[in-house]
């Protein structure tokens, strides 16, 4: 039982412990390679502790090329509206995709275009904006999907955890089909997810880990 006087919103204490928000998923593809883009706000820096510190911008490209590349390292050259991002992208350890964080948020109009190792430019589509679930009404679903979970974290008057709101898809980006995850860690390390559609909201899996 919370004391008098210590009462907290549940609300207010999610969302002052977001340690990653992904608000829109841009895509583009040609014959040889996909490249997604996902920007948002996260823990910086980002650690899996429960505890939500300060935050930051950031603006994810990912690219899944088809045949074998050969290299830990691949140059790019990227615009959004008209602004110029250059640098390389990092193979990613535990899979085939590369990626790099620009530090920068996209707003859900805007226009996004890559050049992968001096390859001619692809265009990025909005996909996110064609979801009937929003990233806002995804955080209120996760909330109601998780909501004895996350009463349960309060104690002391203090919410003892951080959370994370995500688009995933499967792990080469081949399906082009995307779920909303609401995922929340607490200081003991245990941690709880809900996935659902990101049309119907329809809860699709809900497990706790430890």
């Amino acid at each position: 039982m919370v004391p008098f006087g210590c009462a907290i919103n549940l609300d207010t204490a999610v969302e002052k412990n977001m340690s990653e928000i992904r608000k829109n998923v841009f895509e583009g593809k040609k014959d040889d390679v996909k490249v997604t883009f996902m920007s948002g706000e996260r823990e910086d820096p980002y650690e899996y502790d429960g505890v939500s510190e300060k935050k930051c911008d950031f603006g994810i490209f990912t690219v899944y090329f088809n045949e074998f590349v050969g290299s830990l390292k691949v140059p790019f050259i990227a615009t959004i509206n008209e602004q110029k991002f250059e640098g390389v992208l990092e193979k990613h350890p535990f899979n085939e995709s590369y990626m790099v964080d620009i530090g920068n948020v996209a707003s859900d109009d805007a226009e996004i275009i890559i050049s992968i190792n001096n390859e001619p430019a692809i265009v990025l589509e909005n996909i996110s904006s064609s979801w009937e679930i929003s990233w806002q009404d995804a955080l209120e679903l996760g909330k109601q999907y998780l909501n004895d979970e996350l009463n349960e974290i309060i104690s002391n008057g203090k919410f003892n955890a951080e959370c994370y709101l995500k688009p995933i898809t499967d792990e080469d980006f081949i399906s082009g089909q995307y779920f909303w995850a609401f995922s929340v860690i607490n200081t003991k390390h245990q941690r709880y997810i809900v996935v659902f559609d990101v049309n119907s909201g329809d809860l699709l899996v809900k497990n706790k880990t430890d």
